[in-house]
């Protein structure tokens, strides 16, 4: 109903898009061009943001981009894991033998790593999400597992996504030492006030929309009500079109992104 009603050739804002179809934003190219010195440095690079602001996103379409030939991407997505679990997690990506003590994990998710970057010619990068539910034991682990040749290289990218309080977390002494091994960080910011629109008008254009319902003070407001998080601008935005259609408007006002907020 809602394609029909605004005449478009599909739904909005949706979440399977392909990395040539998102809105760059300024603070996303930012983060592009960090990840693209860490696929050429490798070592750690921790990556913060608030919920929504697009972190996911943005290494999907880091890794979809990755050459096949040079690099192998593995996602690691348990984070509320015990040591053991935490080795057999990575153990597993690496298609390891299956192991039962740490010490023998240890031993062979280093070698996995180093026959994969001399054999293969390959550059292992591991992406751990919702890092900062990681205990901290985890991240002692994590810190021992890339010291390779008594911490002289680094032959793989280890990226670490989560929420901002996580920087603040490993500031603390007793991750120092880890936090002090991480290559390079960054903090992904929400959309500024004067993305709101492009952002809206860009993932309309996607599905075929002459011309962008929404007021200037309806993307105002939209502003207002979401702080600019990606997430919540495309939820508040499909909601106010949802209030529009069943009003039968033909364009979208600050009254109807009202009605739509009070209604997420």
């Amino acid at each position: 109903m809602l394609e029909a009603y605004w005449n478009l050739s599909g739904m909005p804002f949706s979440k399977s898009l392909h990395p040539d179809q998102l809105f760059i934003s300024q603070s996303v190219k930012e983060l592009s061009s960090r990840l693209n010195y860490m696929k050429n440095n490798r070592g750690i690079f921790l990556l913060t943001g608030q919920p929504g602001t697009g972190k996911t996103t943005s290494l999907r379409a880091f890794v979809q981009e990755l050459s096949d030939l040079t690099f192998q991407s593995f996602y690691v997505p348990l984070s509320t894991v015990n040591v053991l679990d935490f080795y057999r997690q990575i153990n597993h990506a690496l298609h390891g033998e299956h192991c039962h003590f740490k010490a023998a994990l240890f031993r062979q998710i280093q070698q996995l790593i180093k026959d994969m970057v001399t054999h293969s010619k390959k550059i292992p990068v591991f992406i751990f999400d919702e890092a900062h539910l990681l205990k901290n034991e985890n991240f002692t682990e994590l810190q021992i597992l890339s010291n390779f040749n008594m911490d002289s290289t680094d032959p793989a990218l280890f990226i670490l996504a989560g929420q901002p309080h996580l920087s603040d977390r490993l500031a603390r002494p007793v991750l120092i030492s880890f936090y002090q091994r991480i290559a390079l960080k960054y903090h992904l910011m929400p959309l500024s006030s004067d993305e709101i629109q492009p952002f809206i008008d860009h993932n309309l254009r996607l599905v075929k929309c002459q011309q962008s319902p929404f007021s200037q003070n309806a993307i105002d407001v939209i502003f207002k009500n979401t702080a600019g998080v990606h997430r919540r601008v495309a939820d508040l935005a499909l909601k106010t079109m949802t209030c529009g259609m069943l009003q039968k408007a033909t364009s979208l006002t600050e009254e109807h992104v009202f009605l739509a907020a009070r209604e997420l």
